[in-house]
């Protein structure tokens, strides 16, 4: 289910996640701010020179950190 509210164009998404909160191991923080990059065809993006091992999550499915 958030694979595919998160699957849409970034411009759309980016807007939704903000002031989401996210919890992992008792720990709940809330979104302040968020980017929405292109990814590989946008120039502002590292995922734009291609896949590294550092930038490989950002080359997988939505909602992965």
């Amino acid at each position: 289910m958030l694979a595919r509210l998160l699957a849409g164009d970034v411009l759309d998404v980016a807007p939704r996640l903000l002031g989401a909160h996210l919890t992992h191991a008792g720990v709940t923080v809330r979104l302040t701010e968020v980017e929405a990059y292109g990814g590989a065809d946008d120039p502002g993006s590292h995922a734009f020179r291609g896949r590294t091992r550092r930038n490989a999550v950002m080359f997988g499915p939505p909602g992965r950190l």
